[in-house]
């Protein structure tokens, strides 16, 4: 049986405790000091030749399947774009109705209404919760200096154009700082085999990125190939180069015209069993968006651009005859041979179009006639818009295009359509976006376990629109985490709407004050609701808590004063401390 996230987790944990890789095995007799080769922990144990024949023998593996799918994604590209009908006399003209562009425009920014907020748990104990909230802290700042948001959206972009989106992690030491770009899926060189497994994990035997870049920057990232380099482009180092990177889960090497430049075991692993890890195994540091996946191969086997082109067809060809039939709209033209040639008809017809008068050899009479256009046929229009309909509802979109209102349409009705296409984006695209931000962060945390040697500093604005502060650091940490994304946190949220529905259910008393507030988005919604209660129960105190120099210029200066006996009677006299009891038999009473 499969397992979930949550024990994969565990399982990691158990595997990182128990297991015996990377671990010294004790012996008989053993000497103090070095017993073996010193060797780094990310050397790898490879030849320069073993690696070469790897490269040789997964590009040859790769080339068929890429042949078949590069087809696929042009033609998705040219219909997003709107130039699958452009011709040399059209230039860069797009097609009337560019419903696919459209959708999509509509489509992404409906899904990813909001970065995704990431939960995090540790153990139960004050200090796990401590620091459980500042990896949250960490996660949600990275998310916000790295623009996730805006990152996944490229990502569905990407998606709807290649069948799938690549974004990749690492560490920048410029910055001292963990990063996460978007890759071109059309550089990467995959296993056929491969796929994209549920989490977002690329599951293959290996991957090949290509990486564009000047031969200088090339010597800058491997200054002991410095000769060969130079040697390749001719000691001109301004030159555009294209290096591979060639990933499995335990190691990577680069490559450059049958060269390798580099290798190396897994860099974002710790090996050693004195610093922590939060993946229980070395894995390729990329993740992979896919929504309609059999797991057969690594990219989907359609997207939504892919299965609405026939529809798209259909849309240009019918704007093609109403384009045409409107050309038509003032009637052709019919002229006489016995009174023009071939050359002044056409000189007629084109004065005729302009409104300038026609000189017409002998009579007019039947010289010139206007034959009448044929009216459309019926149903066009409405099968146009059954069309356009039908491709907006696939993408989940047609309840919220800007669209023209139909008067017969209710409010209900729009509302509940626009509530539905909500639900099919967030039901759809919506839940492979947040499994992607999922690997995401626990990407981010695994490279904070690996890198964050020193303590590094975050800022977000938390609950209140206050701002919270975390600093976090990994040096012998043994505590594990558990890390995913609140549900639907990244779907849209009408905040007026919202606002309205807390304004009508405290006003039947189904809301209390500090609810209603904080869904106003108050600054202090616990003193406004104080204010406000203190307000509705006792004016007067109100008035002398908020207002005390005012109060003390109503009293004379005689002070604020204690707040009115709200048992006394409004308008009755206080009872003097001499009056006589109102019954006598009180005054019987012994004391204790």
């Amino acid at each position: 049986m499969d397992k979930d996230a949550f024990q994969l987790n565990i399982d990691g944990v158990t595997d990182l405790v128990q297991s015996g890789v990377n671990k010294l095995i004790s012996g008989d007799n053993l000497p103090e000091g070095i017993v073996s080769d010193e060797i780094d922990e990310l050397e790898l144990d490879m030849s320069e030749a073993e690696l070469l024949t790897l490269k040789l023998s997964w590009e040859k593996k790769s080339a068929p399947y890429t042949g078949k799918i590069e087809p696929r994604q042009k033609q998705n590209k040219n219909y997003l774009m709107g130039r699958q009908l452009q011709s040399t006399s059209q230039g860069s003209k797009t097609v009337p109705s560019n419903l696919l562009f459209e959708a999509t425009a509509t489509f992404v920014p409906q899904a990813l209404a909001k970065n995704p907020e990431p939960v995090v748990w540790s153990d139960n104990t004050e200090e796990g919760k401590t620091a459980s909230n500042d990896v949250k802290t960490m996660l949600q700042y990275h998310a916000d200096i790295l623009c996730l948001r805006k990152k996944l959206g490229v990502m569905v972009w990407n998606w709807s154009v290649y069948f799938t989106a690549v974004i990749k992690h690492g560490w920048d030491s410029n910055i001292n700082d963990i990063t996460s770009e978007i890759r071109k899926p059309a550089n990467f060189i995959l296993d056929p085999d491969g796929f994209v497994n549920e989490f977002g994990e690329y599951k293959g035997a290996y991957l090949g990125e290509r990486i564009q870049c000047s031969a200088q920057d090339l010597v800058d990232l491997y200054p002991d190939q410095k000769a060969y380099i130079q040697e390749q482009v001719e000691f001109k180092t301004g030159t555009s180069v294209v290096r591979t990177e060639w990933w499995t889960d335990e190691f990577c090497f680069t490559t450059y015209e049958n060269k390798v430049l580099d290798k190396h075991k897994n860099e974002f692993f710790n090996y050693s069993k004195d610093k922590p890890n939060h993946f229980a195994v070395p894995k390729m540091p990329y993740t992979f968006l896919s929504v309609f996946s059999l797991q057969e191969q690594p990219h989907d086997f359609t997207n939504l651009i892919e299965q609405n082109i026939s529809n798209q067809d259909r849309i240009n060809k019918r704007d093609k005859q109403i384009e045409k039939n409107l050309d038509h709209g003032n009637n052709a033209i019919a002229v006489s041979d016995l009174n023009f040639t071939a050359e002044t008809a056409h000189q007629a017809a084109d004065a005729l179009e302009r409104g300038d008068p026609v000189l017409v050899p002998g009579q007019i009479a039947g010289a010139i006639e206007r034959i009448p256009a044929n009216a459309l046929p019926n149903g066009i229009l409405e099968s146009l818009d059954i069309d356009k309909s039908t491709l907006r509802a696939i993408y989940g979109t047609e309840g919220l295009t800007a669209t023209q209102p139909d008067r017969e349409s209710t409010a209900r009705g729009m509302i509940l359509n626009q509530s539905h296409d909500s639900s099919r984006i967030g039901g759809g695209i919506g839940d492979a976006l947040e499994q992607v931000a999922d690997n995401i962060f626990n990407w981010w945390l695994q490279l904070y376990m690996v890198f964050y040697d020193e303590a590094h500093f975050a800022a977000i604005m938390g609950t209140g629109r206050a701002v919270e502060y975390a600093k976090l650091t990994m040096v012998g940490t043994q505590r594990h985490f558990v890390v995913s994304v609140s549900p639907n946190s990244m779907q849209p949220k009408d905040e007026i709407t919202e606002m309205n529905q807390a304004i009508d259910l405290a006003g039947k008393g189904w809301l209390d004050p500090i609810s209603l507030f904080k869904k106003l988005n108050y600054a202090d919604p616990m003193e406004t609701a104080k204010a406000v209660t203190m307000y509705q129960v006792d004016k007067n105190l109100y008035f002398q808590t908020y207002f005390p120099e005012m109060a003390q210029q109503q009293t004379g200066g005689a002070g604020i004063g204690n707040p009115p006996d709200l048992n006394q009677v409004q308008g009755q006299a206080p009872t003097p401390l001499s009056q006589e009891p109102a019954s006598a038999s009180l005054s019987q009473v012994p004391l204790q």
